[in-house]
């Protein structure tokens, strides 16, 4: 039979997936470890209705049931009890953090509007990830090396392990988790450095430049974990977290197709790109740092469970991007770096008490409060023919590059400090009518204070004379109140099925725009949008429980959707507020035992997600990136696709064989609106993964290939005046081997 999956979305408590009236699938640990899944990107083929956008490492992009635009992230996201959703207007939306999974209980995604329980970023849907908790009994651990070779980069390495110490048995125990990987990157620089001149006796003089580098986007990452539980009684625990995470790379993932000319102008000579070649003339390293701490009480009481818990993320990004293409377009072709810091600290808290009732009805209430601090930077740098940054960045005139240029190093300049902070209530009931019959109900009450200031560190050009440097610039206030509410209706055929509909709403907030001034006005600020979802479900087991299966589909209204906008001159972007969308889907997953010792997985999507109100023509005579009525929502495939066949059997004596495959497919998307004149549609493309491997007692023997086709799969786009066509793909075929030792 297969095994049950127990999960705690709906906060309620444990709950068996198959009684759980939601579109929920859940990820195990063991699943993780089995298919070698260091991130998201390793399972997301798996989840229907997900898809993933990436621009290299630790930079990750949810979208769920076709809901995708720039602004706040529409999916929420939850490491343990601790909120770690990150999106903004200065990272254009859905920026996520990318912590391992090591030690993993499960991953849960939550398809479709979770704002009831989980908040305003849960307008689509909302992704857990829950670490194993300690073991308070026993002694116990793991540790896995891992080597392998990247076709067209080099070789990979992955040593991770898990120690569960019991300090006063059944009372205190630790649970260390830690981590050091690297892949190789298979991304090439071919023109770092062309167009830098010097002045030589006062004439502008080429330098030769560095020319190439290899393997650019490589990942270095590495953390750590630690879990301490303590339970001074049956019915008190208390468990202190911390996990650290450092994650650099060296440039850019993107990469321009054979046959398309990278930008060029004055100096930089023009270039022809080729399979996995990056065109930049900078170098764009790339930092990371995450830490989430915090603490969780759970207090268990004759009539529910008290949950306390507080939480913070701190997460330091050193981010910067070739910017020459941008000064080319502006008729200045001097090579150049923008250098983006940003610096995040949020802490959320939330109290809640779930009934364990003998009644006909429980519920769930809560209160909720997040404040969140972001320091954002802008400063783009001349560069030299290494393809890094002359010197450190100047407010002064007299380092201004337009004026001065040879001499002058600076170009621009701008901080950013924005401050949110959320206040909610909720609240969930579930009704058992009969023993069939059950209704659930929840409302969430959520406001949002936003505040902010810039300072305009360096102008184009410098600083008019007699004008102050430095002056902050404050945000007016904005508040932000809602409402949002769901029910659903569930009908239990026995214990083999279950058949469901919901109405769920969902949202997410408004937010604050930078300034563009002095060049051209752009709006304060942007309003929240929203949605309504229609869902109805059918799960059950059959077959004496060898055959579990998930069917849902959905209908999604979505209006004033936060959209990035232009400037007439399309100069520059900003968040704001335009048209309506519609989203139809239908999502499946069927899971069985055939034959002895024969586990298959078959799961899929259909959406049609489109706008129903577009652009006008005026508006889109104005800013041609807008999408028209009709137009579908970029980067939602019609299509995905996923099988999975693991065969598990003993061989002779104490040995274990297992065989395993996935493969996915994603169909065509547009990587913008099929009316924008920068739209590149995404061809669809299939990824196929293998693994054989052999237990005996502790010990575990992995052979795995990814990517076996050695697909260029074309995940994700970006093409505008300023920065020309380039794709990002996966990691090319990858060979390797993985060896554990349990004790």
């Amino acid at each position: 039979m297969l095994r049950e999956v127990v999960v705690t979305a709906t906060k309620l408590g444990a709950a068996n997936i198959i009684n759980v009236p939601a579109s929920i699938q859940a990820i195990t640990g063991a699943t993780l470890q089995r298919e070698d899944a260091t991130g998201i990107m390793s399972v997301a083929g798996q989840i229907p209705g997900l898809a993933v956008q990436t621009l290299g490492p630790g930079d990750r992009r949810y979208i769920i049931r076709g809901i995708d635009s720039t602004g706040a992230s529409t999916v929420g996201v939850y490491y343990g009890e601790a909120v770690i959703t990150q999106g903004n207007s200065n990272d254009g939306g859905g920026f996520q953090p990318d912590i391992r999974l090591y030690d993993i209980n499960r991953i849960e995604v939550l398809r479709g509007p979770q704002g009831t329980l989980y908040g305003a970023s849960s307008m689509s849907g909302t992704i857990r990830f829950i670490p194993n908790k300690p073991n308070l009994s026993r002694t116990k651990g793991y540790v896995s090396i891992e080597d392998s070779q990247t076709q067209h980069a080099g070789n990979n390495y992955n040593v991770n392990g898990m120690l569960n110490l019991p300090i006063v048995k059944n009372v205190l125990a630790l649970r260390l988790v830690g981590w050091k990987l690297y892949d190789s990157g298979y991304v090439n620089q071919i023109r770092v450095g062309s167009g830098v001149t010097a002045l030589v006796n006062g004439v502008s003089t080429p330098i030769q430049p560095l020319g190439f580098l290899k393997g650019v986007n490589y990942d270095d990452v590495g953390g750590g974990r630690a879990i301490l539980r303590y339970r001074p009684s049956r019915n008190l625990v208390v468990d202190l977290n911390y996990t650290a995470q450092s994650e650099r790379s060296g440039g850019s993932s993107r990469w321009t197709p054979p046959g398309i000319q990278g930008f060029a102008g004055g100096t930089i000579p023009p270039v022809t790109g080729c399979d996995l070649c990056n065109t930049d003339v900078t170098q764009s390293p790339w930092k990371d740092n995450i830490k989430v701490f915090g603490a969780t009480v759970k207090w268990t009481t004759r009539l529910g469970k008290l949950t306390a818990t507080t939480n913070q993320f701190n997460r330091d990004t050193s981010f910067s991007f070739d910017s020459t293409p941008i000064l080319v377009s502006f008729g200045v072709p001097v090579p150049a770096e923008t250098l983006e810091p940003l610096k995040r600290k949020s802490n959320s808290t939330e109290v809640r008490f779930a009934t364990t009732l003998n009644s006909p009805v429980n519920f769930v209430v809560g209160a909720f409060r997040q404040q969140t601090a972001t320091n954002f930077a802008a400063q783009v740098i001349t560069t030299d023919a290494l393809g890094l940054v002359t010197g450190p960045f100047s407010s002064a005139n007299s380092a201004d590059a337009l004026n001065y240029p040879g001499v002058g190093n600076t170009f621009f300049g701008r901080t950013d400090h924005r401050e949110t902070v959320q206040w909610a209530g909720f609240g969930q009931a579930t009704w058992k009518i009969t023993h069939r019959w059950t209704a659930e109900a929840g409302a969430r009450y959520y406001t949002e204070n936003l505040s902010g200031v810039q300072v305009q560190t360096h102008p184009f050009g410098g600083f008019p004379p007699g004008t102050p440097s430095d002056v902050p610039v404050f945000d007016p206030n904005e508040t932000f109140n809602k409402v949002t509410w769901m029910g659903d209706l569930s009908y239990k055929f026995g214990s083999a099925a279950l058949l469901y509909g919901t109405v769920a709403t969902g949202f997410r907030s408004g937010g604050l725009n930078a300034l563009s001034e002095p060049f051209e006005p752009v709006p304060k600020a942007y309003s929240p949008d929203s949605l309504i979802s229609y869902e109805l479900g059918l799960k059950g087991r059959l077959l004496n429980g060898y055959l579990e299966y998930q069917l849902d589909g959905y209908l999604i209204h979505w209006n004033n959707i936060q959209v990035q906008l232009t400037t007439p001159d399309g100069a520059f972007v900003y968040q704001g507020n335009a048209g309506k969308a519609q989203v139809k889907g239908v999502e499946f997953q069927v899971k069985a035992r055939p034959v002895r010792y024969l586990t298959t997985t078959v799961a899929g999507s259909y959406q049609n997600a489109y706008l129903l109100q577009g652009a006008s023509a005026q508006q889109k005579q104005l800013n041609p990136t807008l999408g028209l009525t009709g137009d579908r929502i970029p980067n939602v495939p019609e299509f995905q696709f996923n099988v999975q066949l693991d065969y598990t059997r003993p061989l002779v004596g104490d040995w274990i064989g297992s065989l395993g495959t996935n493969v996915s497919y994603r169909g065509a998307v547009d990587s913008y609106f099929a009316s924008d004149p920068f739209n590149l549609p995404l061809k669809a493309y299939t990824l196929w993964d293998l693994r054989a491997g052999v237990i005996y007692h502790h010990w575990s023997v992995t052979l795995f290939v990814h990517n076996a086709t050695n697909d260029r799969a074309q995940v994700s786009a970006i093409n505008s005046t300023q920065d020309p066509h380039a794709l990002l793909t996966v990691q090319p075929r990858t060979i390797g081997i993985t060896i554990t030792r349990r004790f």
